[in-house]
C-alpha cells in the first residue's frame, strides 16, 4: 500500500474518491479516444490501479489490501465509471467477484496463490458463470460438466459473455458435478487459463468499444485438481450467489458513476450550447431533465451506500445490493438517454463519450442479474414469498465482511 493511499484511506472515503478522480482525469479521460483507437486491452492502467491499491479495498494488508471496506470499493467503482465506463470492469473482477470469492471459499493455499496477485493486478481474473443457452437461467441451462477422475476433475463445456476472459490468467468456472441434483449439483472451481483445453473466442461487440472485451470460453477436457474447488462439491450455487452480491454492489456503484458523468456533461453542455438566442439550459424541458438526473444520482448513491454499510458491518446484504443495482441501473439508463437528447446530434460524435454512456448504461442493466430478474427478486421479497437474504454465508478471514 502506498503512503499516499494510506493517508487518503485514514482520512475518509472522500479522500480516496479524490485520489482516484485525480488519477483518472490525468491518465484516462483526456485520452479515451486514443485508447479506443489503439484497440488494445489497457493492462498497464490495470497495473497502475493495482499499484495504487484500490483493488484491495475489502482485504487486509497481509493479503495486499488496504482494509478500507465496501464503502471504499463502491466509491472507487463509481469514480472509475465516471472517468470512463469500460475501465471500471476491474472493480468487479479484480476487487470483488474473483478475489473475494476465492478469499471466502478457497483453501489457504488458493488464497495465498491468487488473491494478492489479483489485487496488485499482477494477474487478471474472470468469472465464468453464464452459458450460451443460459443468460439469467445460468443454473437451469448449465451444460458444463465436471467429472471426478482420481484427484482431479475434468471439465467440459462452454461459457458466454465472459468479461476479460481473453486476457485473464485465472477463471472461476461453475460446472455441474451432479446434473440430477439441480442447483445442489453445481460446483465452483479455480481454473488457470493456461490449462490445456481452456480457450477463448472474442465476441465482437462494436458498441462496447475495445477496452472491455467479452468472450466465449471453451473447456475441452480441462483437468483441475480437486483442491481447486471453492467451498465444497455441490456448493457452487451458494458460492455464485455470494459472488453476485458483491458484483451487484460494484455494478450499482458503476451505474451511479456513469449517471454522474452524464449529469456533469449535460450541465456543462447546457451552459455552453446556445439555440434560439439563449443557452439551452434555459429551456424548461432541459431543466426538468437536469433536475431528474440530479435527484436520481443522489438517491442511487444513497442506496449503494446503504448496501455497502451492511457489508462493512459484517452482514449479508443480498436485498440491499439487489435494490441498489436495480435502481442504479434504471437511473443510469435514464441519465444516458437524457444526455443523448440534450447533446442532440453531437451525441453521435466521437468528440464526446455520450454513445459510450448510452451503451454501458444498458449493459449494466443486464450484467450481474438483469433488471427484470431484479424486479422479480425484489417483489418476491417484499411479498414475503422468498427472502433474498436466505443464502447465509460464513465469510473467511480473507475478506473484511
Amino acid at each position: 500500500m502506498t503512503t499516499e493511499l494510506a493517508m487518503a484511506v485514514e482520512e475518509d472515503v472522500a479522500g480516496l474518491r479524490q485520489l482516484v478522480r485525480a488519477w483518472g482525469m490525468e491518465r484516462v479521460r483526456p485520452h479515451f479516444k486514443d485508447l479506443e483507437d489503439a484497440a488494445e486491452f489497457p493492462r498497464e492502467l490495470y497495473r497502475e490501479l493495482g499499484e495504487l491499491g484500490v483493488y484491495g479495498c475489502c482485504f487486509p494488508e497481509e493479503l495486499g489490501g488496504i482494509g478500507a471496506g465496501f464503502a471504499a470499493l463502491a466509491a472507487v467503482a463509481e469514480e472509475l465509471a465516471y472517468i470512463y465506463p469500460p475501465l471500471s470492469a476491474g472493480m468487479n473482477l479484480q476487487a470483488a467477484t474473483v478475489p473475494l470469492t476465492i478469499a471466502n471459499w478457497g483453501s489457504e493455499e488458493l488464497i495465498q496463490q491468487y488473491v494478492p496477485r489479483l489485487l496488485s493486478a499482477e494477474i487478471l481474473g474472470c468469472n465464468a458463470m453464464t452459458e450460451p443457452d443460459g443468460g439469467s437461467d445460468f443454473l437451469g441451462a448449465m451444460r458444463t460438466r465436471a467429472v471426478r477422475d482420481g484427484d482431479d476433475y475434468v471439465i467440459n463445456g462452454a461459457k458466454m459473455w465472459i468479461t476479460n476472459a481473453n486476457v485473464a490468467d485465472v477463471a472461476i468456472v461453475y460446472a455441474k458435478t451432479d446434473p440430477a441434483a439441480g442447483h445442489k449439483g453445481v460446483t465452483a472451481f479455480v481454473v488457470p487459463t493456461d490449462s490445456a483445453g481452456f480457450s477463448t473466442r472474442r465476441v465482437p461487440c462494436r458498441v462496447l468499444g475495445k477496452l472491455m472485451p467479452t468472450n466465449e470460453v471453451l473447456l475441452q477436457d480441462v483437468r483441475v485438481p480437486a483442491s481447486n474447488i471453492l467451498g465444497a462439491e455441490g456448493q457452487g450455487f451458494v458460492v455464485a450467489m455470494n459472488a453476485m452480491d458483491y458484483g451487484r454492489l460494484s455494478v450499482a456503484a458503476r451505474s451511479v458513476g456513469l449517471a454522474a458523468a452524464c449529469l456533469d456533461a449535460s450541465l456543462e453542455y447546457a451552459n455552453q450550447r446556445e439555440a434560439f438566442g439563449q443557452k439551452i439550459g434555459n429551456f424548461q424541458l432541459i431543466k426538468k431533465q437536469l433536475a431528474d438526473m440530479t435527484c436520481d444520482v443522489a438517491a442511487a448513491r444513497a442506496l449503494v451506500s446503504a448496501a455497502a454499510a451492511r457489508y462493512d458491518a459484517g452482514d449479508i446484504a443480498t436485498r440491499e445490493s439487489s435494490i441498489a443495482k436495480y435502481f442504479a441501473g434504471e437511473i443510469g439508463n435514464r441519465a444516458a438517454q437524457a444526455t443523448a437528447e440534450i447533446f442532440g446530434g453531437f451525441a453521435f460524435s466521437d468528440e464526446f463519450p455520450v454513445s459510450t454512456y448510452v451503451n454501458y448504461a444498458k449493459l449494466w442493466q443486464t450484467g450481474e442479474g438483469s433488471a427484470n430478474i431484479q424486479a422479480v427478486l425484489i417483489a418476491d421479497d417484499a411479498l414475503g414469498w422468498k427472502r433474498m437474504d436466505r443464502h447465509k454465508t460464513v465469510l473467511k478471514k480473507g475478506a473484511t465482511a
